[in-house]
């Protein structure tokens, strides 16, 4: 397997190099940033439409067109669970010795 090495005894050349390096990963994280203020400004620009679009057309009487306001359900026939009562505490409480430990 042939294995690529960059060497050079020329310090400019090598400095030139670095710069070079440094600066495409400089670019290519500026146009990530970029990309993402776009996209950004994307969103907010749709969202402002589909705001306008509410404000110009205003309020939708049902959301959903099958639902109706009513259900058919009586608040008198809902089951509640019953309440549990704390368990009474043990009579001693737990001081086995091998659980305490030396003393």
């Amino acid at each position: 397997m042939q294995v690529y090495t960059f060497s050079t005894k020329n310090r400019l050349v090598a400095l030139l190099v670095t710069l070079v390096v440094l600066g495409a990963g400089a670019a290519l994280l500026f146009l990530g940033l970029a990309l993402l203020a776009g996209l950004a400004v994307v969103g907010g620009v749709l969202g402002a439409g589909v705001l306008a679009y509410r404000a110009i057309r205003g309020p939708t009487h049902a959301s959903l067109r099958s639902s109706s306001s009513v259900s058919g359900l009586d608040p008198a026939l809902e089951v509640y669970p019953e309440a549990r009562a704390i368990d009474a505490p043990a009579a001693e409480p737990n001081d086995d010795r091998r659980r305490l430990g030396p003393e």
